[in-house]
Parts: structure tokens; C-alpha cells; sequence
């Protein structure tokens, strides 16, 4: 029986049983094409596509690299909650930088600059900054070539007299893209060692300079940090001031949100085991001191 029967007088001849699974059954040959057919690699330049930004000091627009967030496909984060994902390192594109004016800042904040603050970045920044109208913008983003940008971000960051959080965040995603560069290096055989030794040391530097920025703010802002809540810059903290040995310091943000009531459960889980993985620093460092004496 034709299921689709009568539909002639509506201009449509539907021969034979209605299938509606046909269209996804397998055609003739469709098998064999499929085992051969090469698998797609996606590349970075899949993820990023070009945008016009106007600049709120000198008005002016010009060209971006911007990634496509839809496309992205999150991994595990690091420890201190740097964000992964699939096939792009995406904080290489987390700035915006005016060649114009020389303008740069975090793209969240870019344009959230006040009068006042457009004010100190004409008469401090400006004057001293080398215009670069006619740059011409890589395909992709390198890490040094983001790592520039970020530095510029960092001086109109003080210039213009911001939070101590977002000074803390600029150094905290220059130190992000140093440590991704260095594991990149790391397993090229051909790198300089030279090289290597310049991009630990920014690194070191300005996690440095992060973690106190970070530990800075949280005693004299209130929250969010630079858009960030408040759970996860001292769940962030703690596990920095673990890299940096400074174990009270991280029992400390630990318990703090352990015991708060707005730090998720999820959360929550994860603190307890810092909070084990602690103890048992803790307990080392003094086995090991013992055996010094």
C-alpha cells in the first residue's frame, strides 16, 4: 500500500512504499568509499576568522583575528585552571590591540574603558607609542607575536591606572602562553636553548607577578576579579601557592572554600582533594627535613 496516496493532485508522484529511513540508509558503494575516504584534520586557521574592532581611544577600526567560540571544543584545564582546547590555543587571541594608537587590552575589557581612563591612555601611552598603520596580520596567531601584544596590554594597564586584578590577569595569560610555548619547544630537538632559557624565565616572571597581583586583589576588590568569581580565583590561588611551596597559604584557600557556601559541590570535591594532596606535601617536607638533620 502507498501510504502517499492522493498526493498527486498536488503535483507529487510518490511511487513505491513510503521509506522515510531511506534518505540515511547506506547507498551502493557508499561502504567502500567510507573505509577509504581520509579522516578531515582540522588546523588552527579553521577556528579563527577576520573582524573589524573600533578603538575607544582614537576612533579608529582595524583588522582582528577572531576565534569562533562554537567551533571550540573544551579539554581538561591545567591545574591552575589555564582553559585547552582541540586543535587552538585560544588566550593567543584573548587581547585586542589598536595599531593605530597602540591601545591593548584583554578582549573583555577593550571596550569597557571609561572617559577618565581614555584620558590617561592619550596623554601616558599614546605619545610614546610607535603607530603601525599598514601591520599586516599573521594568518594565525604566534606566541610571541601574542606575547607583544599582551606586553602592550600590560603597560595601558598601568598607564591607565586599573584594578590590581587586571594587571594580575594580563601577566597571568603572558605566563599562560609562555609555559604552552615552552612545552612546544621542549620537544623540538632543533630548538635554542637560548630560546628556551628566555621563554622559562617570562614565564617564572610573570606567574610571579600573577599569583601576587591575584593575592593582592582579593584582599582589597571586591568581586568578580576581571569577570572572574571569586571560588575560582582562590581555588586558582591555592594551586598556584601549592607550585610555589607556600602550603599554608594554600590550606588556607582551601578551607575557605570548603566552608563557604556558595563554592559548588563539584567544587567542593575537587578543594577536598587539594586539600588531601596538601597534607601529603606537607607531611614530605617535614620527612624530608628530618633527614637533613
Amino acid at each position: 500500500m502507498n501510504l502517499l496516496s492522493g498526493m498527486e493532485k498536488f503535483g507529487f508522484s510518490m511511487d513505491g512504499e513510503l521509506d522515510i529511513l531511506a534518505d540515511e540508509k547506506p547507498k551502493k558503494g557508499d561502504a567502500a568509499g567510507a573505509k577509504t575516504a581520509a579522516p578531515v584534520v582540522k588546523q588552527e586557521t579553521d577556528f579563527v576568522i577576520d573582524k573589524k574592532v573600533r578603538c575607544p581611544v582614537c576612533d579608529k577600526e582595524f583588522p582582528i583575528k577572531a576565534v569562533l567560540a562554537t567551533k571550540l571544543k573544551r579539554l581538561e584545564p591545567d591545574f591552575d585552571l589555564r582553559p585547552n582546547y582541540e586543535h587552538i590555543d585560544k588566550i593567543k587571541y584573548d587581547f585586542l590591540s589598536c595599531p593605530n594608537c597602540g591601545f591593548s587590552a584583554l578582549d573583555t575589557t577593550f571596550s569597557k574603558i571609561d572617559t577618565a581612563r581614555v584620558k590617561l591612555i592619550r596623554a601616558e601611552f599614546c605619545p610614546s607609542f610607535k603607530p603601525q598603520p599598514n601591520e599586516t596580520l599573521p594568518e594565525t596567531y604566534s606566541y610571541d607575536y601574542s606575547v607583544e601584544k599582551f606586553k602592550l596590554a600590560l603597560i595601558c594597564t598601568m598607564k591607565k591606572k586599573a584594578k590590581m586584578s587586571e594587571k594580575a590577569y594580563v601577566c597571568l595569560k603572558i605566563a599562560w602562553l609562555r609555559r604552552a610555548q615552552l612545552k612546544e619547544l621542549e620537544q623540538d630537538k632543533e630548538a635554542d636553548p637560548k630560546v628556551i632559557e628566555m621563554v622559562k624565565k617570562e614565564y617564572e616572571g610573570f606567574y610571579s607577578q600573577a599569583y601576587e597581583g591575584f593575592m593582592k586583589a582579593i584582599s582589597s576588590e571586591t568581586p568578580p576579579y576581571c569577570g572572574m568569581a571569586s571560588e575560582a580565583v582562590d581555588f586558582m590561588l591555592a594551586n598556584m601557592s601549592m607550585h610555589y611551596k607556600k602550603y599554608d597559604a594554600a590550606m588556607k584557600l582551601v578551607a575557605r572554600l570548603i566552608q563557604s557556601p556558595s563554592t559548588s559541590r563539584k567544587l567542593k570535591d575537587k578543594c577536598v582533594d587539594l586539600k588531601d594532596e596538601i597534607t601529603e606535601k606537607v607531611a614530605a617536607a617535614k620527612a624530608a627535613a628530618a633527614n637533613q638533620e
